[in-house]
């Protein structure tokens, strides 16, 4: 796991003007993909990103820096995944939560529990400083690496999702041995190839897992495509989940 950063988290308050601006802006985008959002989780969502690029100010926790640029890849790609979240979804585990997304975002719309987790410690400190601020009840930075959250969450969680973490099958083999039996696994990738998505269609079968939907979704304003697999914990899976840390990247699965 990464190093704790040991500097303290200092969060300002937020101009409100600028909350007000970003949230009519997010308002506008939002609506390409559930106009049914309330104005007030979507104002949560600004002001969690507004706290991100204060604290990357000292700690670096993302490269996108400029804001209209951020409401789009950090705010809006995390809500792709919304038209996808089962209604019957309670836990989520977000793997590679970075400084918070996808899960933030998900979980304050779709008012669900949910714990973030990250091996970079300096990103769980911030994440956590934040869901303090906003007094997000219910959702929780985890600091692990996911092999080792599996072994004390065994089939925990009834929603997992990811955003461009890792190659697909090896993001299967992360989350079956977390994913609940009749629970779902939403990933977002950016470029999904034919080999790719054969790898890791053979790897659901391994993991337990069914494809049940598979879109894409272009973000406005050229900021890119992006391909959602939404994923079924159907069956048993065919190994012992999970492996040794490490193996699933060093040794792929299909």
């Amino acid at each position: 796991m990464g190093v704790t950063d040991s500097r303290p988290i200092v969060l300002k308050d937020l101009d409100q003007s600028l909350v007000s601006s970003c949230t009519d802006s997010l308002i506008s985008l939002v609506k390409y993909i559930s106009p049914t959002c309330n104005p007030e989780d979507l104002k949560v969502c600004v002001e969690h990103l507004l706290y991100v690029e204060q604290v990357n100010e000292y700690i670096n926790l993302t490269r996108i820096v400029d804001l209209d640029d951020a409401i789009v890849l950090h705010i809006l790609d995390s809500l792709t995944l919304l038209p996808y979240v089962p209604s019957s979804s309670t836990y989520m585990l977000d793997m590679g939560t970075g400084p918070g997304f996808p899960g933030i975002p998900l979980a304050v719309i779709c008012s669900l529990k949910a714990d973030l987790l990250d091996s970079v410690g300096k990103k769980i400190k911030a994440v956590n400083a934040i869901v303090d601020a906003l007094n997000i009840d219910g959702v929780r930075g985890v600091h692990a690496r996911l092999e080792d959250h599996a072994r004390t969450h065994r089939n925990a969680y009834d929603l997992v999702v990811a955003r461009a973490l890792a190659p697909l099958n090896v993001l299967l083999e992360y989350a079956s041995p977390l994913t609940a039996k009749e629970g779902h696994l939403i990933l977002s990738k950016g470029n999904l190839d034919d080999d790719e998505l054969n790898q890791g269609v053979n790897a659901a079968k391994q993991c337990g897992f069914s494809l049940i939907e598979h879109n894409t979704f272009e973000l406005p304003g050229d900021y890119g495509h992006r391909e959602i697999l939404k994923f079924k914990k159907s069956h048993q899976a065919a190994l012992l989940l999970p492996r040794a840390t490490g193996l699933a990247r060093k040794n792929p699965l299909a």
